[in-house]
């Protein structure tokens, strides 16, 4: 992805230096996007739009971690748990890529 500010580029870079996200970066990478946003409203005001897309985020995460956590519980078969992944993960790549459409034309 192409990154709007070196801090940002350098937090990610850092993140995954390792390949792995531990719990404590996730939540670091959350928090400072949180702050981003509220510099965004400070500066431009609410923005219905970006405020909703903020929360649906948090929203789309937060169903995610559910979802992971019932497939968990259901204990269903190394196979299904596959199957399973491979269905989230094409739905997280859908969104990367439509995000990074939409952010080039933002910049453009």
């Amino acid at each position: 992805m192409t990154f709007f500010s070196k801090s940002l580029e350098d937090m990610i870079s850092s993140i995954y230096a390792d390949g792995d996200v531990s719990i404590p970066e996730y939540q670091n990478l959350r928090d400072d996007a949180d702050l981003r946003m509220e510099r965004l409203i400070t500066e431009f005001g609410q923005h219905n739009n970006i405020t909703a897309f903020q929360k649906s985020m948090d929203v789309s995460m937060q169903l995610l971690q559910l979802s992971v956590l019932q497939v968990k519980k259901d204990n269903l078969s190394p196979t299904g748990e596959a199957i399973v992944a491979d269905a989230l993960a094409a739905q997280v790549e859908y969104f990367k890529s439509g995000a990074r459409l939409a952010l080039k034309a933002l910049v453009k």
